[in-house]
């Protein structure tokens, strides 16, 4: 005679868990990466273009100097600014010495300064998100000869 064990409902899925493939149990996870990109925005909200009259002095064989009002940079990033060599007009009567130097927010301490080469790079030391006021200075020496002069900087800000 047969001896007949109960088995209950439970055990059977127990045991039918137990059976199956572990790989029917896995956990399944997807991962999303989100991605964004704030734009770098850089501009000189004012004083851009400036033509500036020089004033003229005997000394050094004839000296021109001049500088610009503000010109304000208003960036979102830190930023690093380089000042061009100081591009002499072709109808210029004689060849001079010539260096432009930037003045940050009025000080009298020069930044950078630049001649027949543009200057290094050099950071701004600009806050993002605040504007910031910088002056360009021309100090022109040996305009000896009767005629008029023109001198070109240019000033690039570059991100940091």
């Amino acid at each position: 005679m047969m001896n007949f064990k109960r088995i209950s409902l439970a055990a059977l899925q127990a045991v039918g868990f137990g059976l199956m493939p572990a790989s029917a149990l896995a956990q399944i996870t997807d991962t999303t990466t989100f991605t964004g990109q704030v734009p770098g925005t850089c501009t000189y909200t004012s004083g851009t273009s400036q033509t500036i009259e020089m004033s003229y002095s005997a000394e050094n064989n004839g000296t021109f100097t001049g500088q610009t009002q503000n010109l304000t940079i208003s960036c979102n990033f830190a930023t690093s600014v380089t000042l061009g060599a100081v591009n002499a007009d072709l109808s210029n009567p004689t060849e001079t010495n010539n260096t432009a130097s930037l003045f940050v927010g009025g000080s009298g301490d020069a930044l950078v300064t630049s001649g027949v080469s543009a200057s290094a790079e050099t950071s701004l030391g600009n806050s993002p998100g605040v504007a910031t006021n910088v002056q360009i200075g021309l100090e022109v020496q040996g305009a000896s000869t009767v005629g008029d002069y023109s001198y070109t900087v240019v000033l690039t800000t570059l991100s940091s």
